[in-house]
């Protein structure tokens, strides 16, 4: 039997088309119905006009799609034999925005997806307060428009720099942010102090909070979600931050990754039409994002998650929350190393010098975004995004499923439907 679930409460929707045998999924497909063409909308503009246009591919990880698009044209400047240079300053004020967006998007995920989810799945009684994820982010957003201006849809990255001029009161803004944000996150989500909480290593520290994590450890655990979700334990991190290690990892081997060596291919959507494919790194599907990043890293408790627990939706979870902390130390780090007193902006040759290609990729919260531009003169001839959620959340065929795939079959549709959200889903960002 063949039931239809229509996925929202996400960026756009999604199509789940389950086949149950014997009360448990057998296969799932997916299908993103609706079309954004984004791409098609790119070719012909002048390569610039891509710094406003891509930020609004999506509500929720625009910058990650600005970064990318900035890196893909300088890329092409370099391979055009033009240089770009990117001084201390540029580059940590770029990395420092693009984390609070991914810290921003991580406590949504926590609050409005995970947790009245997962209470849903177990008939939890427990009183659920969802607007500390929108608290928790405005503060986020804040710091971020301490140097981009606004959030969402910036456009202050531009090639050879950026727009803003930061002073010691904007770097100080920055920091009280972060401060204010981490302070937020110890009392509300973590019930302990940050440090403490990055020191666990074992996933048995977790017993010892009491508090709106150590209640989705819980209900992971009362949901069977660490025997359940589990995919292909291969995982790849593309995108070269100072909080990254660009890698494929098969299990607990970690091996050297390049983007060239992903495509997007053809998805299998017998049910309805869909548009979106698939990516694949050298043939095959591996999963993305924060577990991956983590694992990447050789984290001590993920690596004990993984050692108990493997890739299951209990990982995927408790991993992206681990990461919020781990990017909360992470900015604080970069805003002490920012250097206000160099050059916000060294101006390349003119755009319409430019015929080339380049390939710009980035981390965005859901793993690897790659960006790839075919520039003459200046002028965007092609224009290719590949998206994280292409990476889990694609649609193949039972002999070689994708991430999302694999990892719902064999268990009841409930349980696959709360499996399907801890890749947390973005159908505006896949349909472009």
């Amino acid at each position: 039997m063949i039931t239809k679930k229509l996925i929202d409460k996400i960026e756009g929707e999604a199509c789940v088309y389950f086949d149950i045998k014997d009360r448990v999924v057998d296969f799932a497909t997916i299908a993103f119905p609706n079309f954004r063409g984004i791409q098609e909308i790119l070719k012909g503009k002048n390569a610039l006009d891509a710094l406003v246009i891509t930020p609004r591919v999506c509500g929720i990880c625009g910058h990650a799609h600005l970064m990318a698009t900035v890196r893909a044209i300088e890329d092409a400047y370099k391979n055009g034999g033009y240089e770009i240079v990117l001084n201390q300053k540029i580059q940590k004020i770029r990395e420092f925005t693009l984390i609070m967006e991914t810290i921003q998007n991580h406590l949504k995920w926590i609050y409005l997806t995970i947790m009245p989810e997962l209470a849903q799945l177990n008939k939890s009684t427990k009183i659920l307060t969802p607007l500390k994820s929108a608290f928790g982010s405005s503060i986020a957003a804040r710091a971020i428009a301490t140097f981009a201006g606004q959030w969402p849809h910036s456009s202050y990255m531009l090639p050879g720099g950026i727009t803003c001029d930061p002073t010691n009161i904007d770097a100080l803004k920055a920091k009280s942010y972060v401060d204010e944000l981490t302070s937020f996150f110890e009392k509300e989500s973590l019930g302990i102090g940050i440090e403490e909480f990055l020191a666990f290593e074992s996933c048995k520290d977790f017993k010892n909070m009491d508090s709106d994590i150590s209640f989705i450890e819980e209900e992971l655990i009362k949901a069977g979600m660490n025997k359940k979700g589990f995919s292909h334990d291969r995982f790849i991190v593309l995108g070269n931050h100072s909080y990254t290690n660009p890698s494929k990892i098969n299990q607990t081997r970690i091996y050297c990754a390049d983007a060239m060596c992903v495509e997007d291919i053809d998805s299998y959507s017998p049910n309805e039409k869909t548009y979106a494919k698939n990516a694949v790194y050298s043939g095959s599907y591996y999963e993305a994002g924060s577990l991956a990043r983590q694992m990447s890293l050789n984290v001590p408790i993920v690596k004990n998650m993984h050692r108990r627990y493997k890739d299951s939706a209990y990982s995927r979870v408790m991993a992206r929350i681990f990461e919020l902390a781990y990017l909360l130390k992470e900015s604080n780090s970069i805003l002490d190393d920012i250097d206000i007193s160099e050059a916000s902006f060294n101006a390349p040759q003119h755009i319409n010098a430019i015929t080339a290609t380049g390939i710009g990729v980035v981390e965005a919260p859901r793993g690897p975004l790659v960006h790839k531009v075919s520039l003459e003169k200046g002028v965007i001839k092609e224009y290719k995004i590949i998206t994280p959620t292409q990476f889990n959340i694609g649609s193949s065929t039972k002999s070689d499923p994708t991430p999302a795939q694999k990892s719902m079959i064999g268990v009841s549709k409930e349980d696959a439907l709360f499996i399907f959200r801890t890749f947390d889903v973005c159908s505006v960002c896949t349909t472009h």
